[in-house]
């Protein structure tokens, strides 16, 4: 077997350090969006369960907000000073890619 060797890791130029950082937020804070958008889908699917129903009788809508994000970002990640915008664009990103419409409402769209 062949043991691979291990390669010592170039000097990064302050460009390429703020780059892997940006990633690494943007990577943070779409975790913390799936976690927020989890969590209204939990809660909603509870309410379902106890048959209760929304306006007019059709079904409940969750809702997931930008604060959401705030919140288990800072919780999960330790993430305190997050500019809004940033949760926001991370939101509106995984609320698409999730599917978001068919059950959720969120406010990421006014920021």
């Amino acid at each position: 077997m062949r043991r691979r060797t291990l390669r010592r890791a170039t000097p990064q130029s302050p460009r390429e350090a703020a780059a892997g950082r940006a990633r690494h937020l943007r990577a943070q804070l779409g975790v913390a969006a799936d976690i927020a958008i989890r969590a209204q889908r939990r809660a909603l699917a509870a309410r379902r369960a106890t048959g209760d129903t929304g306006p007019r009788g059709r079904p409940p809508r969750g809702r997931v907000t930008v604060a959401d994000v705030l919140e288990y970002a800072r919780q999960h990640f330790g993430l305190v000073s997050v500019e809004r915008g940033r949760a926001a664009a991370a939101l509106r990103a995984r609320y698409e890619l999730r599917g978001g419409r068919r059950d959720l409402d969120t406010d990421a769209y006014g920021d």
